[in-house]
Order: structure tokens, then C-alpha cells, then sequence
């Protein structure tokens, strides 16, 4: 048996790869130049927050930032090849990930007892302690209450609360084929997220943003809209 198995297994995964090699072709080939470059630089985003953070000596929290980063990287690779559900999986992550960044900056000792596995914080008790802290100088829950709508649709992929959420009904999965439609749903959610999760942490560290880097800087600025660059620069 374990050899008919191993057999089978040898056959198939080069089959495997090529579906895989086909899928990332035609989405290549479908996703638009600005589509491309948007999505190409949020993932982006987290890179250079580790950046900032660093030019300001600010390195405790490096593993998090990585971890973001590889949510979001993985989200866009993993839609390119039509994994509509692992990609939408990966953007709780990031939310998760994000709010716990700001939270242990200010609870080292919560933050130690993580790291080893021995502490756990509740979505809404996170969401609550945004809303309360003093450093954001503007209402943030409009944001916060986004911010838990992504998480809570993000959830219902990894729960399959429908089978909406399968990636086995997906039109992508139905045809093998790259769907302008699959890809627009995650595209839409894949820009909004990294937005708000953005948004999140430039007004965090609004007092330190004139101390980073140009170029990090800049990129991390320039997806927010302009009302909102200024809740951080002109209140």
C-alpha cells in the first residue's frame, strides 16, 4: 500500500506544480499593471514599518513585524495562485498580529508571557484598549469598528460559515482558471485591510513619524488618503 501511495504521490505533484505554474501565468497575465503594483507595494508596508522602528532603535518587536509581513506576502502570492481562502486566512492573521504589536509595546511583561505561549488577549479586549488609550489624539473607534468588520468577515473563511467561503466554490477552483471576479473580492479586501492596519499605526506613532527614514517613511504614508494624513500632521 505505502508504495502504491508513494508511486501515486511521484506522479502527481508534478502535475500539481504544473496547475500551479498555469494558474500563476494566466493571473499574471490577467492582473492589470496598477492592480499589480498596488498590491505588490502593501505588501511592502510592514517591511518598511521594521524600518522605521529600527531608525528610532526600536527592535523588541521584530519577530511580530516579520510575521505581519508574511501574512501579507503570503495573502498576495497565495491569490495569485487562485487560493482565495488560505489568502483571506492569512489577513486575520495580520489584524491579530497588528493590534497585539500595539498592545505589547506598552505590556512588556504580557509580551514575554506571549512569547512563550502563556498569554492570550481577546479580539474585543484589544479593541477596547485602542479605543481608551491616550496616545491616539483623534476618535479611533470608527477605525477599530472597521478594523473588527475585516476580522470578523476574515473569520468566517477560516470557520467556512457558508460554503461562500469554501475555496472549492470558488469560480477559480470550478474552472481552474483565473476569475476577474475571485480575484476583485480578495483585491478589495486584500487593499482595505492593509489600509486600516496602516492607518492604525501611523496614528499610533504619530509623534515619532518625523523621526523616520524618507524613503520608509514616504511609503508608509502614501496610502493614506489625505484627510487622513491630516489627523497626523495638522491636529
Amino acid at each position: 500500500m505505502k508504495e502504491k501511495i508513494l508511486e501515486k504521490a511521484k506522479n502527481d505533484l508534478p502535475l500539481y506544480f504544473g496547475d500551479f505554474k498555469e494558474f500563476w501565468d494566466e493571473s499574471i497575465n490577467n492582473i492589470g499593471d496598477d492592480d499589480l503594483y498596488e498590491a505588490y507595494r502593501a505588501t511592502l508596508v510592514f517591511k518598511n514599518w521594521k524600518y522605521n522602528f529600527h531608525s528610532i532603535e526600536f527592535k523588541t518587536y521584530d519577530q511580530i513585524l516579520d510575521e505581519i509581513y508574511e501574512d501579507i506576502n503570503s495573502s498576495f502570492f497565495l491569490a495569485i495562485q487562485g487560493l482565495y481562502r488560505s489568502a483571506h486566512m492569512h489577513m486575520r492573521s495580520s489584524i491579530e498580529l497588528s493590534l497585539q504589536l500595539v498592545y505589547f509595546i506598552h505590556h512588556p511583561i504580557e509580551f514575554e508571557k506571549w512569547k512563550n505561549g502563556d498569554f492570550v488577549i481577546k479580539h474585543s479586549d484589544l479593541c477596547q484598549y485602542m479605543v481608551d488609550h491616550p496616545v491616539f489624539e483623534t476618535d479611533i473607534q470608527p477605525l477599530i469598528t472597521n478594523i473588527t468588520k475585516n476580522w470578523k468577515h476574515f473569520s468566517k473563511h477560516i470557520h467556512g460559515e457558508s460554503p461562500i467561503f469554501f475555496q472549492s466554490e470558488k469560480n477559480a477552483r470550478k474552472t481552474n482558471s483565473f476569475t476577474e471576479k475571485d480575484f476583485g473580492i480578495w483585491k478589495s479586501n486584500f487593499f482595505r485591510n492593509i489600509y486600516q492596519i496602516n492607518k492604525l499605526l501611523c496614528l499610533f506613532f504619530k509623534k515619532e513619524i518625523n523621526r523616520f527614514p524618507e524613503n520608509p517613511r514616504n511609503l508608509v504614508l502614501a496610502l493614506l488618503k489625505e484627510e487622513d494624513l491630516g489627523l497626523i500632521f495638522y491636529e
